[in-house]
């Protein structure tokens, strides 16, 4: 017996079987990202924990000077 790849098995499935499974994700990720913001609303970072963060960020912003204007 052949196996099936995951998108054959996804596409045998029933249309109402597939939107139902992607309403599904759409409501979990809608609620990912509302509750992380009321998680970070209720327990606000520390100046220590910014600090780590900028540190491990890895941008580096540089200002940008026009090379036309003579200062």
């Amino acid at each position: 017996m052949q196996r099936k790849s995951l998108w054959g098995s996804y596409k045998a499935l029933s249309p109402r079987t597939r939107i139902l499974i992607g309403v599904g994700g759409m409501i979990f990720s809608t609620v990912g990202i509302l509750g992380s913001d009321y998680i970070e609303n209720q327990f606000p970072a520390t100046e220590d924990e910014k600090l780590k963060a900028e540190a491990l960020s890895p941008i580096i912003v540089v200002d940008h000077t026009d090379k036309n204007t003579s200062q």
